[in-house]
């Protein structure tokens, strides 16, 4: 995806709401912030990797792999950045965001690409990929919606049982799916973690406590494949986008596609 001019309203579209508190410190922003710029930030944090050091956003320069981008961050603490880059921009506001869950991811990734053999990827090192890269988190009291999106029966999840979504808190994590968030689309998609949770968290920045459980399901086996995730059409989401007001949005079965029969 081509990477747009530099715009301060991140903050305000619909997909950037998890990262929207950090987001709006570049509102006053003429260009893509520095890696210095995030590096403030990072260190006001205090963020830390799964190993303890502390993570800095280095400038890339070249290309590298995945085993030798993820090992850079467990054994040095440093993220690859690419400088004028939407993605790894939202990259950055993930990890400041979720520093955890990156964390977490961050140390998964590793376990599985070390002991994988060459030129192979085991399961749950795909299922993180997708998750880093395009996840959401849906948080609710009850598991109704999680099971209505899980069996994909789209009309009931987000047009019949739409008061429930006032009652669960819905938080997109890849940042690749906040890039596509800038030119958005009808089928796009991204894969989703249920969290079952008593207490909901409070509207505003995505409280400390979910970061630990997201991290936390990661690091115990939650996820060990890309089926523990379920497809998601984000922009069937209520308030994602304002056409899915009516009934009618969620008819296009090339976007909300019906389950598979078996016969």
């Amino acid at each position: 995806m081509t990477t747009p001019a530099w715009t301060p309203a991140f903050d305000t579209l619909p997909l950037c709401g998890s990262v929207a508190h950090w987001a709006a410190c570049f509102r006053n922003a003429q260009s893509w912030p520095s890696t210095e710029q995030l590096n403030a930030l990072a260190e006001a944090q205090n963020l830390r990797n799964a190993a303890g050091h502390a993570v800095r956003f280095a400038e890339q320069t070249s290309a590298c792999g995945q085993l030798d981008y993820e090992q850079q961050i467990l054994e040095t603490g440093q993220v690859p950045t690419r400088l004028a880059s939407a993605h790894d921009f939202f990259n950055a506001l993930i990890w400041l965001t979720f520093p955890r869950t990156k964390a977490a991811l961050n140390a998964v990734q590793c376990h599985e690409l070390a002991s994988a053999p060459k030129g192979q990827r085991s399961p749950a090192s795909n299922a993180a990929t997708l998750f880093d890269e395009s996840g959401l988190v849906l948080v609710a009291r009850d598991a109704d919606l999680a099971d209505l999106l899980r069996t994909k029966q789209w009309q009931a999840a987000f047009w019949e049982q739409r008061k429930k979504w006032h009652e669960a808190r819905f938080y997109v994590i890849g940042h690749a799916l906040m890039e596509k968030g800038l030119a958005p689309y009808p089928g796009m998609t991204g894969k989703c973690l249920f969290l079952q949770m008593d207490a909901l968290p409070e509207a505003g920045p995505p409280p400390p406590a979910l970061d630990a459980a997201i991290a936390e399901a990661w690091l115990n086996g939650a996820v060990t494949k890309p089926a523990d995730l379920f497809v998601m059409p984000v922009l069937g989401v209520p308030g994602f986008d304002a056409a899915n007001a009516k009934a009618a949005y969620y008819d296009n079965t090339e976007v909300f596609r019906p389950p598979r029969t078996t016969g």
